[in-house]
């Protein structure tokens, strides 16, 4: 199916990705990391356009996405975009998505759809790398973005983890009584 072969594309992209940035070759990270980004919006609209959604192809693309979120941000944080405490900013937006992970496999079938604060978070998360990416000093700008996204992040966390909380509702089994 044409939509997992994009999907497929943008996971093939990753690994160039790192070496661009790695090898501060800024307008390849950034042609690579748009380049991904075309992806997940072709994958989808194809999808949607010829009735070609799956399961499977759903769970493709959710993995794709987060693994061009982990290794964007991993990429940048080995190459030092982001100094002393501004290190907090990545992290949380990979906790973020490890949570998230982690509840959605844990509880499934729960209702996990995207509340409507997720599309500024996914932007600004997408804009603030692609700044980071480009070698046109926009990088503070990239930074600040980012803080926004994970400031998002956390809210979009609360509302994942308040969803499933009742799911992990705990049933202590009875106690056994001595001497019984």
């Amino acid at each position: 199916m044409l939509p997992n072969l994009l999907t497929a594309l943008r996971l093939l992209a990753l690994p160039f990705l790192v070496w661009a940035v790695l090898a501060d070759a800024g307008w390849t990270a950034l042609a690579l990391f748009l380049g991904a980004g075309l992806t997940d919006v072709l994958d989808g609209w194809v999808a949607r356009r010829f009735g070609l959604t799956s399961a499977f192809g759903a769970m493709f693309d959710l993995l794709a996405d987060r693994m061009l979120t982990l290794v964007s941000l991993g990429a940048l944080m080995a190459a030092g975009a982001f100094p002393g405490a501004w290190i907090a900013v990545p992290l949380v937006l990979i906790g973020r998505n490890l949570v998230v992970a982690g509840l959605q496999q844990a509880l499934p079938g729960q209702d996990f759809n995207y509340p409507p604060i997720e599309h500024p978070k996914i932007a600004l998360n997408f804009l603030g790398v692609g700044l980071l990416l480009a070698p046109v000093g926009a990088q503070s700008a990239g930074l600040w973005m980012l803080v926004a996204s994970a400031a998002l992040s956390i809210v979009t966390m609360a509302l994942y983890a308040r969803r499933a909380a009742p799911g992990f509702q705990f049933n202590p089994a009875p106690r056994a009584r001595a001497g019984s």
